[in-house]
């Protein structure tokens, strides 16, 4: 089952890139973003972890990506079975 405010999070898609938009617009959607995930409990089932893992953009987002990533390894077997989504985005900001 997924928790309303994780749900209202994942409604927003992917976190925007931070060279994607008007400063205007991108400031916004960051801060609803930050704000969302502020709204969340610790830790999330391992179910909420795997649908948070697909809001992963295409760099850190100014930092929000990193929060969602510690967000999710509060999940019970993120330790040891990370959503690969969070593997992806981890792997691939390792390679720039």
């Amino acid at each position: 089952m997924i928790r309303p405010e994780v749900a209202d999070f994942t409604a927003l898609g992917k976190l925007p890139s931070e060279d994607g938009a008007p400063d205007e617009v991108l400031e916004e959607a960051v801060e609803r973003a930050g704000a969302l995930l502020a709204l969340i409990e610790r830790p999330v089932t391992d179910e909420e972890a795997c649908v948070l893992a697909d809001c992963f953009g295409d760099d850190e987002c100014f930092g929000v990506a990193w929060v969602l990533l510690h967000l999710i390894e509060t999940a019970p077997r993120a330790r040891e079975d990370q959503p690969e989504a969070a593997r992806r985005w981890r792997r691939g900001l390792a390679s720039r």
